[in-house]
């Protein structure tokens, strides 16, 4: 089930087509932000160091400068790389910036001030732009050039906190977690203003700190009985944090069983048990279950256990009771759903041969999403790009 997917040759007009994006970032927060507004068929511009972003050299690659994360993370870009310092490349960022819609930036207040692209510079050239940065601490603090990454932001907003209330120890999420959030808190944001933008005929600079997001993220259900003053109780959403909380093995593999409401959980009972429907099924309320974690998981593990994943599965089915078997990440490439879809879909690159790419597949029935491009080398879109300024400007 491996066949290659031919790369599209013409872009439906996606949500966003005329849209026009300067990326200048770095890493993933950014950079993945910018490739959502490409997904959604907006024309996006990476700018890139001389040097490269340090991504195009994290893990390995069969050609310098595209490892896996640039061929996801440049999907449906234009690359140009330009020197801040050289006089003739500034002029080319101020011509970007001059026909920009939307610029995204992780830079640094004191990166931004000095290049260039803080909101005093961006509004002195287009006024219409809307100006999205992103960075640790708001630009407004006096944290704001404090340096941040993911693993900083997991401490600092208790998302690995809520880690030790549920395996005894602080740990990070095994991904980027804040990243990825506040890369879509940086796209709905641009969004918005671009919006107030069509009432004002303004642009406006919209600053997404990602202590204050990923804090508010993380509060949202487990700031939970501490919510009240006085509390009544810990944070911590019980449901969530307790370690019985987890897939459970079966004879061939693993799955994730959840009788969430009243009625499948009295239904997952009775399917060992009929005569559970016609009397009143132990830990029968939500909050009963909440309050008895560890004894309604050993139900479903022993339910799991002398069972194969497909039978459970079925039984869970038949009965319409939530079930899913445990894949993994590698198996994901050949899921016959993501497949049809197309959010998984392996292609043909010009010059990094057949690699697989994914979509964060949303339906739009007058405007579907089909990125034109695939990721090119740091400065491989630099005449298209030149092209596109002059075409914006002569509009």
């Amino acid at each position: 089930m491996t066949h290659t997917q031919p790369v599209p040759n013409t872009q439906a007009r996606g949500p966003l087509d005329g849209l026009i994006v300067v990326e200048i970032a770095t890493v993933i927060m950014g950079p993945l932000a910018g490739r959502l507004f490409a997904k959604l068929g907006a024309e996006v511009v990476h700018v890139e160091a001389p040097s490269g972003d340090v991504i195009r050299r994290s893990g390995q690659s069969r050609n310098p400068g595209m490892s896996a994360a640039a061929l996801s993370l440049g999907d449906g870009k234009k690359n140009i790389t330009l020197d801040f310092s050289d006089a003739e490349d500034q002029r080319t960022l101020n011509d970007l910036v001059g026909i920009a819609d939307i610029i995204v930036t992780n830079y640094l207040p004191r990166q931004r001030q000095k290049y260039g692209f803080d909101w005093e510079s961006v509004a002195e050239i287009n006024p219409q732009c809307v100006l999205v940065t992103a960075q640790g601490y708001s630009s407004n603090s006096p944290e704001r050039d404090r340096p941040a990454y993911d693993d900083i932001i997991q401490a600092a907003s208790g998302l690995s906190d809520v880690y030790r209330k549920s395996l005894g120890r602080p740990q990070y999420a095994p991904y980027v977690v804040a990243d990825k959030v506040c890369a879509l808190s940086m796209v709905y944001s641009g969004l918005a203003a671009i919006h107030r933008r069509h009432i004002t005929g303004l642009g406006q600079w919209v600053d997404v700190p990602m202590f204050d997001v990923m804090s508010d993220f993380n509060m949202v259900e487990q700031l939970n009985d501490y919510t009240f003053e006085p509390p009544l109780g810990d944070a911590g959403w019980h449901r969530t944090i307790n370690p019985a909380r987890r897939p459970h093995r079966t004879k061939d593999g693993w799955v994730c069983v959840l009788p969430y409401n009243d009625r499948q959980w009295r239904d997952f009972l009775a399917i060992d048990d009929p005569t559970v429907a016609d009397g009143a099924a132990p830990f029968a309320t939500n909050r009963d279950r909440n309050a008895h974690v560890e004894e309604t998981q050993a139900l479903i593990a022993e339910f799991a256990a002398h069972r194969s994943t497909g039978e459970v599965i079925k039984l869970c089915h038949d009965h319409d009771i939530p079930a899913q078997a445990v894949n993994r990440i590698e198996d994901l490439v050949d899921d016959d759903y993501l497949r049809r879809r197309g959010t998984v879909e392996r292609i043909d690159h010009p010059t990094e041969g057949s690699y697989w790419r994914t979509t964060p597949n949303v339906d739009y029935s007058e405007s579907p999403l089909q990125p034109v491009n695939l990721a090119s080398p740091a400065d491989g879109d630099r005449e298209a790009v030149m092209t596109l300024i002059e075409q914006r400007r002569n509009k």
